[in-house]
């Protein structure tokens, strides 16, 4: 039976035609919450009508950042998945706004194969709060999300913002891309050759593109930028005084680096040359600490010996998670650039 249930569960956008079939079941929602969450403040106690009411999840069906699925299990609705694109942590990419199996079908399966078909449909950095009170939903995610990423997952407790009543949450935050968890934890680093151009033009698209969002005038993507830039790469492998590496692991391309190795400007004396990094990327953030620690390493090691005595690596001031690696790597801020309109 339950294997059964599990092989029809199904996944379903929802449009707002459905925003009152998950205001209706939210009212369950709540009252399965109140079970652990019912003394920390009467936001939680039943009203006196004895109609449970939930926030207005409105804003999931018309806000472009945002989405909604229904869940059933042979065509009977079975709960509701709301995401969001903006979370706690600055490198999140997907939020589980909120997530709710109707108790008919909790225990079977149903959560944790609806949380790892919604993992696979949105690719990137994920985020899951939830309140240190509510001990089954803290058993749930943690072994759902152990489960799907094999381990590789982080687990912290934050203080929010939004809750007077109960300002701490358990936080488990992820890189569901597929391989995520096992690309780059033993990456081979090599130098980089022409067949391996496409795929760090490809990692370089994802940035900028990224880049773009933020700073839409500054970053603005050109057309035929990647055909520029596959020249550009071939041209820079000939070059001396450019140091291409790759970082290579099960056949894939997880990031690479290019460094420039240069002279100070004749009014800074840094004790010897300068090893200038400017194209860096990881093909997830999370592989940061593990595959971009071991580009640098690599890249200062052979560049010590040409003479270099410092490294500068440039940085878009949002990128977050790059930020936090190179601080973590021993780097420090020496300059920023301030861009605005003519």
């Amino acid at each position: 039976m339950n294997s059964q249930i599990m092989n029809n569960a199904q996944l379903i956008p929802a449009t707002v035609a459905d925003h009152a079939t998950v205001q209706n079941m939210a009212r369950f929602y709540v009252y399965d919450m109140s079970r652990y969450c019912g003394f920390i403040s009467d936001e939680w106690a039943i009203p006196a009508d004895g109609l449970y009411e939930s926030y207005d999840f409105k804003s999931y069906f018309e806000d472009p950042t945002r989405k909604a699925f229904l869940v059933k299990v042979d065509d009977e609705l079975a709960g509701f998945v709301l995401l969001k694109t903006i979370g706690i942590l600055p490198e999140t990419e997907w939020h589980m706004g909120e997530f709710f199996i109707l108790a008919k079908f909790q225990g079977k399966g149903i959560g944790g194969q609806v949380a790892s078909q919604v993992w696979n449909m949105h690719p990137g950095i994920w985020e899951v709060l939830v309140i240190p009170e509510n001990k089954s939903a803290l058993a749930f995610w943690r072994k759902t999300i152990a489960g799907f990423t094999s381990g590789g997952f982080k687990e912290e407790i934050k203080t929010v913002d939004f809750d007077r009543d109960q300002p701490k949450r358990y936080i488990f935050s992820f890189d569901s891309t597929p391989n995520a968890t096992t690309i780059g934890i033993n990456p081979i680093i090599r130098k980089a050759d022409i067949s391996d151009v496409p795929a760090m033009v490809a990692l370089s698209y994802e940035k900028r593109m990224a880049y773009e969002k933020a700073q839409p005038q500054f970053w603005r993507h050109a057309d035929g930028a990647e055909e520029e830039q596959t020249v550009w790469f071939k041209v820079l492998m000939a070059l001396e005084d450019h140091i291409l590496f790759i970082a290579e692991s099960d056949s894939n391309i997880a990031g690479f680096v290019i460094g420039k190795i240069v002279k100070a400007p004749g009014v800074y004396d840094p004790g010897g040359l300068t090893l200038v990094v400017d194209d860096f990327c990881v093909s997830s953030p999370a592989l940061w600490q593990s595959v971009g620690s071991k580009l640098l390493n690599e890249i200062k090691q052979l560049t010590k010996a040409k003479g270099t005595t410092q490294i500068l690596v440039v940085c878009g001031v949002h990128d977050e998670p790059k930020k936090r690696f190179l601080q973590h790597f021993g780097l420090n801020i020496a300059s920023e650039w301030y861009v605005g309109d003519i």
